[in-house]
């Protein structure tokens, strides 16, 4: 039963690949089917090696050879892969091998329906099917890297940028890439290579923050999460903006490839580790407003976003400060999961949503800004795309010990 279902649990695994990200179903189907099309291929796997179990004589060694490949192969994917490959090739080559299995199992096994001679037509659709998906993966491998100026990979992912046009183009840009997110972009005509895009266009809930205050004060800002550096766009004369980044490529992308830091008219510094980590080490920095942009591709920094974290970024805030979280994501609906630590904390949590504009260079934003400045979120600029983000009944605080993704997820 396992080894027929496979080869469409393998199928339905490829084209949840090569789809659309925006156009796949919703997050709860795709999660069941990727863990569906597992379990066969676990269960098919596994019932090769238990039908393969030699004499008892040889135990010891089979079972030392099976503890052995299990090591070996998790040594692979956790060090070598992400060292060796620039790009996740590792898992459209594993659903090729099982499409190879498969072929081999039906036509191998003495007691399968399947076992003809050679140019049977079972065997020539087996075949077929290995040769469609082991094609359909090759597809995948190449558009992982295809029309990219650069491709990494480390422990926490893969990144790359990729130029569209000219860069002398008055329209040409460039984005960073994590995973299948896009971490930020930037127009590479010199005349436009300042102005704020993507997630940080200027009616963003963040830009709202960091414009709130009166031009001529200097400003002090932290940014969690360092992306492109776009945030530093808008700095001042004066300002001092400090990233923290937990992957030190990315801090290499952001000055190779991106040039926000390089224009930027405020003070700048990086600092290379867990942002968590590095605030509780640090003094009270007074800082105007704290950004919190961390997202590692689309996977959820749940120790970032938990009570103990909120009260360390207000630790760190001036009394009228302002906290920003961006929960935009297509996955999960983390407003619930911020008001309510607002509300903890007796501050007001102020929701800014955007849409996308009319020429694709300022996306729809959601962002979060907890602050106990009462007056400025009844200014006009906040008003007009912001309300009042209250938590449902429902909504359990998240702590430490504490956080249910999934009851969030959309």
């Amino acid at each position: 039963v396992f080894l027929g279902l496979l080869p469409v649990a393998l199928g339905v695994m490829c084209w949840l690949l090569m789809s659309d990200p925006t156009e796949r179903p919703e997050m709860k189907f795709v999660l069941a089917l990727f863990s569906l099309a597992f379990f066969l291929a676990c269960m098919v796997c596994h019932g090769e090696l238990a039908r393969l179990k030699p004499h008892p004589a040889h135990l010891t060694i089979f079972y030392f050879m099976i503890s052995l490949g299990g090591a070996l192969g998790g040594v692979f994917v956790a060090l070598i892969a992400p060292a060796a490959f620039n790009a996740n090739y590792e898992f459209p080559v594993a659903i090729v091998f099982c499409a190879i299995v498969v072929t081999a199992t039906l036509y191998f096994e003495k007691e399968s329906p399947f076992r003809r001679e050679l140019l049977g037509w079972p065997s020539i659709g087996l075949v077929t099917l290995a040769s469609l998906i082991a094609g359909v993966n090759a597809r995948i491998v190449r558009d992982m890297v295809s029309g990219n100026i650069a491709v990494v990979r480390n422990f926490y992912g893969e990144m790359s940028v990729r130029q569209y046009g000219d860069p002398y183009e008055w329209d040409s840009y460039r984005t960073l890439v994590h995973g299948a997110i896009n971490h930020g972009e930037q127009y590479t005509h010199p005349g436009r290579r300042r102005e704020p895009a993507a997630y940080y266009c200027k009616d963003a809930g963040i830009a709202l923050a960091v414009n709130a205050r009166p031009i001529g004060t200097p400003q002090k800002i932290a940014v969690i999460g360092l992306g492109t550096g776009t945030l530093a766009a808008y700095a001042r004369p004066g300002d001092f903006y400090r990233f923290y980044e937990i992957n030190p490529l990315v801090e290499g992308i952001a000055n190779e490839y991106f040039t926000y830091l390089k224009d930027t008219e405020a003070v700048t510094e990086i600092s290379l580790g867990d942002a968590r980590l590095s605030l509780e080490r640090e003094a009270p920095q007074n800082y105007d407003v704290i950004a919190v942009d961390a997202f590692s591709s689309d996977s959820i920094p749940v120790h970032l976003l938990t009570i103990e974290a909120m009260r360390l970024y207000f630790r760190h805030l001036k009394p009228d400060g302002i906290l920003g979280v961006h929960i935009s994501n297509r996955y999960v609906d983390l407003e619930p999961v911020v008001a309510r630590a607002a509300a903890e904390l007796g501050r007001r949590a102020w929701l800014v949503t955007t849409q996308d504009n009319d020429d694709g260079s300022c996306y729809g934003t959601n962002w979060v800004l907890l602050t106990a400045r009462e007056e400025l979120l009844e200014t006009e600029e906040f008003r007009v795309n912001g309300r009042e983000a209250v938590p449902p009944a429902w909504m359990r605080l998240w702590t430490d010990d504490y956080s249910n993704v999934f009851r969030v997820l959309q």
